[in-house]
């Protein structure tokens, strides 16, 4: 569905292709982590990334920060590298629904004496891990509900969490972007230049730069997705929240006639009979 609406361009079939390379891209990552808890082995994982001193850099401003990526790649990579150069990171996430990957996650940042916090543990941990100058790390590209910030996304528009954009703003928290991909058996990944919250007075002036902010980071998602779409790991709806003035009826239908041509592509050809 996420591909149809992104590349609306495209037929089924590569569709599906990309789907299925989707699926190997991320059962590859899972199986390095697997391998990888092991603290003697944790940071064979750490892999090249361009513009990396920016990390460093970010931090020694004292303000705290985020370094954020997207569902794209191996993302967990970048909070590791960042820890291995001695930047304090934590991890903002939701809890894995596989308990057996939950736990691999956890180990494996364990290992690399990364923090860790939850999304249902509130503001008060993310807002002290800033104040005492750490660089979080989360992912920014899922669907924001109702009250996220809706921005175009492929020409579409889609709903963006908000709070990491909305806390940078009123904290003058600095923004690091960052994607990584496969290069052979291994990654490659690189970073953007910091995105530097505008000082900003008062609610409206903080929710536009907040919305800056988020629009700049969304722009960036875009354009990495674009390039190697097969490392754009987003099986969930990225378009489920509507804006008001589209009901979410027209959504359903588009994405009824996505499933329609993913389950033909899969049927089996029709018999032909020989006979008159």
């Amino acid at each position: 569905e996420n591909l149809r609406l992104a590349f609306p361009e495209k037929d089924a079939a590569w569709h599906l292709d990309i789907y299925k390379k989707m699926l190997q891209n991320m059962g590859g990552v899972l199986s390095e982590f697997a391998r990888l808890t092991d603290p003697k082995r944790s940071k064979e994982l750490l892999f090249e990334l361009k513009n990396a001193k920016w990390i460093p850099e970010t931090h020694a401003l004292g303000r705290g920060g985020f370094l954020l990526s997207a569902h794209f790649g191996n993302w967990e990579g970048m909070g590791a590298i960042g820890a291995d150069m001695g930047v304090p990171i934590t991890v903002l996430g939701a809890r894995q629904r596989n308990p057996l990957v939950e736990k691999m996650f956890s180990e494996y940042r364990a290992s690399l004496g990364v923090e860790a916090i939850t999304v249902r543990s509130g503001m008060r941990p993310l807002v002290q891990a800033l104040k005492q100058g750490r660089l979080v790390t989360t992912l920014a590209d899922q669907d924001g509900g109702r009250d996220g910030i809706f921005l175009d996304f492929f020409g579409r528009k889609a709903s963006v969490q908000a709070g990491v954009f909305r806390l940078a703003a009123r904290l003058q928290a600095p923004i690091l972007v960052g994607f990584s991909t496969r290069v052979d058996e291994g990654w490659s990944g690189y970073l953007h230049p910091p995105l530097m919250p505008r000082e900003a007075q008062g609610p409206e002036a903080l929710e536009k730069e907040a919305t800056r902010l988020a629009r700049e980071y969304t722009q960036l998602v875009e354009q990495a997705v674009s390039a190697p779409p097969a490392h754009w790991f987003l099986v969930h709806r990225r378009w489920k929240t509507r804006p008001k003035n589209q009901p979410e009826t027209q959504e359903k239908a588009r994405i009824s006639g996505a499933r329609a041509s993913a389950k033909n592509l899969l049927q089996p050809p029709p018999q032909t009979s020989d006979n008159p």
